[in-house]
């Protein structure tokens, strides 16, 4: 073997032990260097996780008394305005013939039952309402039940499609009329 032949062999001898030298030794190293990273960032968000809710909670026994009057006044104005009186809900019958003189619909509401939970649940008053009109209006008058200030869930809905025009009107542009029957119940004071 010559010289150049010895060159070219110890050449090759070093590159191959630096290959073998990165492949079993720094690539490993590396790989788990990235792991370690990955697995101390996730520790150190559940850190500062924990020393926000740490910290949220400092400041809830701090303002206990704050948030316990506030609460105390969300459910005063919560029985106050959002929840039908059972014994007379006159203001929502009201919202009723309002809404549909607004919007000129021919409304029946239909007091049906009221629920009395014994298990902690709200109490509710069952109501059944009966209409016609315009479609559109049906619809905007849906929308405005749906936005009240009373907390109502719907049981049934159902929309049938009519012939028959109001008041001897005469048919306009979108204007298509409907009945409507809704079975909806409001929740009441206790």
């Amino acid at each position: 073997m010559n010289y150049r032949q010895k060159l070219y062999v110890s050449i090759f001898s070093i590159i191959f032990a630096v290959l073998l030298l990165f492949v079993f030794c720094i690539l490993p190293a590396l790989k788990a260097i990235a792991s370690s990273s990955r697995e101390l960032a996730l520790r150190r968000q559940e850190l500062a996780s924990i020393e926000y809710l740490a910290e949220s909670f400092e400041d809830f026994e701090k303002n206990f008394q704050f948030y316990e009057d506030g609460l105390a006044e969300m459910e005063e104005l919560l029985q106050r305005e959002s929840l039908i009186d059972p014994e007379i809900p006159v203001s929502f019958i009201n919202f009723f013939k309002e809404e549909a003189s607004n919007l000129n619909l021919v409304l029946k509401i239909f007091p049906i039952a009221f629920h009395e939970n014994k298990n902690g649940q709200w109490n509710y008053m069952s109501f059944k309402i009966e209409g016609k009109g315009r479609f559109i209006d049906i619809m905007k008058f849906l929308e405005k039940l749906e936005n009240s200030r009373w907390l109502i869930s719907e049981v049934s809905f159902d929309i049938l499609s009519s012939n028959e025009t109001l008041a001897k009107e005469e048919p306009k542009f979108g204007g298509e009329y409907a009945e409507i029957y809704l079975s909806i119940e409001v929740y009441a004071k206790d």
